[in-house]
């Protein structure tokens, strides 16, 4: 529909008179103005042009704040085809600087050709704080009368706090105004806005601090776009619908001007940004599209933005797919555990596995983890997810343990979102009990991104945990900032590093120290380490030589279905497994501190001092043969130049002697053994070399029988 234009001869009889009223007229979901009387434009105090432009742009701009979006919709409704208008409301003269009262009256007339235009009179009734004047009591009555009908709440079309349209009139607007531009060979374009860390502004500066931003914001967008061209979705979510010619010079404008509003007090602003260009959808879609890529900027915490593009098409497709079929996929068992072997150092053998959930599509073939994990936590229902794989990993190892093979505790990772979404410990722990599978058989896994959870609800689900009798590990650690904090508050058992500290290994000696120290300090708490990410033998050699408990990486194994982890153990190859009956005894080995050993309670020797970085090690007796176990760098050049181990075997796992030690040792191994206390041996000799030597037992094996002594050696010197 085309504007409706007066002739010459009416327009100029209409603008000369005195009585203030308007002529508007209703196109495309909008209010245009049509004519203006010489009384309206003394009573706002402006020239004819510049109240045509107000009234087009914002006409509301100078309402009261609370009068405004009750106005808008009295107005929209009647513009729209309403019989009449009567409201009160107050607004700003530029005349006399303060509220006044003005009361409104509306009605529709048409054209001799059936067009229908809409009249509406201005009558300035009194000052906006005269409390003596009638209209004041008629204001609030008008207003409470109308705020408690529900369908003003149900149907109005502005925001009550900002006066912008809201979501739903935006949509019509925008879908309108899209026409117009196409009409006139224009793209148009939708922004969706997100107001980053609005929920701690306003704890910091309280709610009304956050209405007076909100508000503040609202008015930096009018001044790049007409009022009814904006938008509040919904909390600090706004809209715009612009020309995409004008985009990103009116992008960085608006940033820069929410760095000086309120006073500095403000936040950073995520644009996501439809421009039909991609695709002509309608409004409604363009913002939601525009909505995804503000949303894929979190974790930027400065004003910036993005565009819609065919490779966020393209996610959003997969998150599509992955939401639509999600629940086929676990029904149809698309979605499986793989399981990857952890190593424990010391001994070379699969002491643990970790599950990991694989998405084998018939039609898409691997979804990797990434392309589902973060879908399935976006929509609420990564722990349905989770308990899935909770119930696959007890019905393979049920189903393991009929094929008579040996059972392997296997670690189960948990999203931070599981603990706020259901009981996911007390649901795990009943699954647990039904499939008769023995709580020490399962870990749980969670990231160090748990700690954004209060602390005190940590602790309790970390207790929990250790209740249910099931192990708790601390996955990529060092991945965050927060990481020695939570080993100093929350009670881990084991912590997992990030395989970023193992990548640089080749191209960063720093890497080297810091992973060194990390052990060091991991050792020292009495928490138990896994390195992720192992590749190479190098890598492997080093991490033993530090003292990592455990190890895993595609050096040792990648992930593989039940099927290919059965056919492996049967055909005895990769790295045997270690039995549940010697784990206890590993676990002590692995838990020896080859660093700083305390021996004060059997020796008068302040040992955080005395001993260092000396030769240490866990030695292994069983019948005639002697295994070196564990061993740092120190030990290893002495068991080298005592000839009791060949170069060639250091690093690749559990060392054989090639000779058992001279007989005044193992004399002191048979004492230890008895005292189960540190015992010392002087000037040892081996191969021309003296030593004095601390002694301990670790642990006996249940199974073999073998016994593993700790040894310290304090002093070397040629005999």
């Amino acid at each position: 529909m085309d504007k409706y234009e007066f002739n010459d001869v009416e327009r100029k009889a209409l603008e000369k008179l005195n009585i203030p009223f308007v002529i508007y007229q209703f196109i495309d979901k909008r209010v245009y103005t049509l004519l203006v009387t010489d009384g309206m434009c003394a009573i706002m105090g402006m020239k004819r042009e510049e109240v045509v432009e107000l009234f087009d742009t914002d006409m509301y701009r100078d309402t009261h704040p609370d009068d405004k979006a009750r106005v808008a919709d009295a107005a929209f409704k009647f513009a729209s085809g309403g019989e009449k208008l009567d409201v009160v409301y107050r607004s700003m003269s530029h005349i006399m600087h303060d509220y006044v009262i003005i009361h409104s009256h509306g009605a529709h007339f048409f054209t001799d050709n059936g067009i229908m235009l809409s009249t509406t009179m201005y009558m300035v009734e009194g000052i906006g704080g005269d409390v003596t004047n009638p209209l004041t009591e008629a204001l609030a009555s008008n207003f409470n009368s109308l705020m408690t009908k529900e369908s003003l709440i149900r149907d109005n079309f502005y925001d009550t706090l900002t006066g912008l349209p809201n979501m739903s009139y935006f949509i019509q607007l925008a879908d309108a105004a899209k026409k117009r531009l196409f009409a006139v060979g224009k793209i148009p374009a939708v922004l969706f806005m997100d107001m980053v860390g609005m929920k701690f502004f306003n704890e910091k500066y309280g709610l009304r601090e956050g209405d007076i931003l909100l508000v503040e914001f609202a008015n930096i967008l009018r001044k790049y776009a007409s009022n009814e061209d904006c938008g509040r979705i919904g909390q600090d979510h706004f809209a715009m619908f612009l020309c995409a010619d004008d985009i990103e010079s009116i992008v960085e404008q608006l940033f820069n001007d929410m760095k000086y509003v309120n006073d500095g007090r403000t936040l950073p602003v995520h644009i996501g940004v439809y421009t039909a260009a991609f695709e002509d959808v309608s409004a409604s879609t363009a913002l939601d599209r525009a909505k995804i890529v503000s949303d894929m900027q979190k974790g930027i915490y400065n004003s910036s933005f993005a565009y819609y593009n065919q490779d966020v098409h393209e996610q959003t497709k997969q998150y599509d797919y992955v939401l639509n079929n999600f629940q086929k996929a676990m029904e149809e068992r698309w979605i499986c555990p793989y399981y990857q072997p952890i190593i424990r150092s010391i001994n070379g053998k699969v002491c643990d596995e970790e599950a990991l959930a694989r998405w084998i599509d018939p039609a898409k073939g691997l979804i990797p983890p990434d392309k589902f994990i973060s879908v399935l936590e976006d929509a609420n229902l990564i722990h349905i997810l989770d308990l899935y794989i909770v119930d696959r990993v007890l019905e393979d190892m049920n189903y393991t343990k009929s094929l008579g093979m040996p059972l392997i505790p296997v670690s189960i990772n948990l999203s931070r979102f599981d603990f706020k979404l259901c009981d996911i410990i007390g649901e795990i722990e009943k699954r647990v009990k039904e499939a008769g599978i023995l709580p020490e058989l399962i870990t749980i896994e969670v990231t160090e991104s748990v700690s954004d959870f209060e602390s005190d609800f940590v602790k309790a689900q970390i207790a929990k945990i250790h209740k249910a009798g099931f192990k708790i590990w601390m996955d990529d650690f060092g991945s965050g900032y927060s990481s020695l904090n939570n080993l100093q508050e929350f009670d881990f058992d084991t912590i997992k590093f990030d395989m970023k500290f193992i990548r640089e290994f080749t191209n960063n000696k720093k890497s080297h120290i810091i992973v060194r120290e990390l052990m060091q300090m991991a050792d020292k708490l009495d928490i138990d380490t896994v390195m992720e990410g192992v590749e190479t033998l190098e890598q492997a050699k080093f991490l033993r030589e530090i003292g990592a408990d455990k190890m895993q990486g595609f050096f040792w194994g990648k992930p593989n279905s039940l099927e290919c982890k059965h056919t492996i153990y049967q055909k005895d190859i990769g790295n045997p497994t270690e039995s549940l009956e010697e784990t206890s005894y590993f676990d002590a080995i692995s838990k020896a501190n080859l660093i700083e050993p305390d021996i004060s309670d059997d020796y008068d020797i302040n040992s955080d001092d005395y001993f260092g970085p000396l030769p240490m090690g866990i030695i292994e007796f069983r019948d005639d043969t002697v295994h070196i176990l564990r061993y740092n760098k120190t030990y290893a050049m002495f068991l080298l130049k005592t000839e009791f181990v060949k170069l060639e075997e250091l690093g690749t796992g559990v060392l054989t002697a090639l000779r058992r030690p001279e007989p005044r040792f193992m004399e002191t191994v048979e004492r230890c053994i008895k005292s189960g206390k540190w015992e010392s041996v002087q000037q040892s000799p081996e191969n021309g070399i003296l030593s004095d030597v601390f002694l301990k037992m670790v642990a006996k094996n249940p199974v073999t029988g073998a016994v593993a002594i700790q040894l310290v050696i304090a002093s070397v010197y040629n005999n």
